[in-house]
């Protein structure tokens, strides 16, 4: 019921290629305490969460959609959505998956597991099979094999789902993703430009329960994915 009530007061949802072009755009334009803000750190938080979503789409071929969350919820910090087959895409077949995420940066010293017992997996949190966490993993490392990830994560008896991401490349845009909980699962190795120029919806979708989607292809589009955090 929650996901209900938040999706009724936010029908605007924007494809993974729209949000990482206007990252990358803004980006560039902010200065050393700006991209420290909490603003900013919002914004890298859906940048992330796209970069998953273009590798889970490579593996299922379907399209992904995401929105931020507003500051005044607690969780989650970004919302995704699909449609539940390529072949409906009535709104009221749109399924919605929430997403949880933390950084594996160069400050981490735990290993990654032990990491995440510290963050997202403490006792102080719970998640649902309805909640994603996101690991992204900004640090120059070589990552464990998965099933080694999901053994240990097995080990704590965790049932809700985890995706890891991370660069593979420190000069190319190439990534490798996978999903170490409840199982191994959506194992990708991607070259994200490639990825973007074959991604078909590049605007905005609008969801109201009982009507038919609308795409947005505007070029001029009026909705831009970080204005909710005001980044435009």
């Amino acid at each position: 019921m929650p996901n209900e009530i938040i999706f009724l007061n936010d029908s605007v949802w924007y494809s993974p290629l729209n949000v990482i072009s206007h990252f990358k755009r803004i980006e560039k334009g902010l200065s050393t305490s700006e991209l420290a803000s909490k603003k900013f750190r919002k914004a890298r938080e859906a940048f992330e969460v796209a970069i998953m979503l273009v590798g889970m789409r490579s593996i299922l071929r379907r399209e992904f959609w995401l929105q931020l969350v507003g500051d005044e919820f607690e969780s989650p910090d970004i919302r995704t959505g699909t449609f539940t087959s390529p072949t409906r895409t009535r709104a009221d077949d749109f399924s919605i998956q929430d997403v949880e995420v933390v950084e594996y940066n160069d400050y981490s010293q735990e290993t990654l597991i032990d990491f995440l017992k510290r963050t997202k997996l403490s006792n102080k949190k719970s998640y649902d099979s309805l909640t994603t966490i996101l690991c992204y993993i900004s640090r120059n490392m070589h990552l464990p094999p998965f099933r080694d990830l999901h053994d240990d994560l097995l080990k704590e008896g965790i049932s809700c789902p985890i995706m890891v991401v991370g660069k593979t490349s420190p000069e190319n845009e190439t990534y490798k993703s996978a999903q170490i909980n409840p199982r191994v699962d959506l194992m990708a190795e991607f070259d994200l430009i490639k990825e973007l120029k074959d991604k078909k919806y590049k605007g905005v979708l609008s969801l109201v329960r009982g009507t038919a989607p609308k795409f947005d292809y505007r070029p001029d589009v009026k909705h831009f994915p970080f204005e909710k955090i005001g980044l435009i």
